[in-house]
């Protein structure tokens, strides 16, 4: 049998390695944690941003000659707007611009799904557009 030849100096420069990745990996996992960013209320904020895309399209549809309809009168969300939960939509048409408005918001204090005190905007959103 053939003898495997040992390196010292190399076992210990690789696990000097490997834990030098592995306290960085954990120092960079800990620091997400301390920062405070929560992945749902990201997502959220992303949902926002698409429901607003899809609420505009939706107006660039009804607005098209081939279809000729009036969003204004078709569209809930220039009556009284859309709420979704603690998400409010509003759209306003501006001569011929429409803008769509999203607040995301929450009260001081929520026991069993029930808020109490003040309404807070945590995120908020204006889309403008031409017609």
């Amino acid at each position: 049998m053939e003898k495997i030849i040992k390196n010292k100096r190399g076992d210990i420069s690789i696990t000097l390695l490997v834990l030098g990745v592995f306290a960085v990996c954990t120092l960079t996992l800990f620091s997400f944690y301390i920062s405070g960013i929560d992945g749902k209320e990201t997502a959220l904020k992303i949902g926002i941003v698409e429901k607003i895309n899809s609420l505009s399209e939706e107006i660039k549809f009804y607005k098209n000659p081939e279809i000729g309809k009036n969003p204004e009168q078709i569209m809930e969300i220039f009556d009284k707007g859309i709420i979704d939960g603690n998400i409010n939509f509003i759209g306003i048409k501006d001569g011929d611009t429409y803008k769509i408005n999203a607040e995301y918001s929450k009260r001081d204090f929520e026991l069993f799904g029930f808020g109490i005190g003040e309404r807070k905007i945590l995120f908020s959103v204006e889309y403008g557009f031409a017609s």
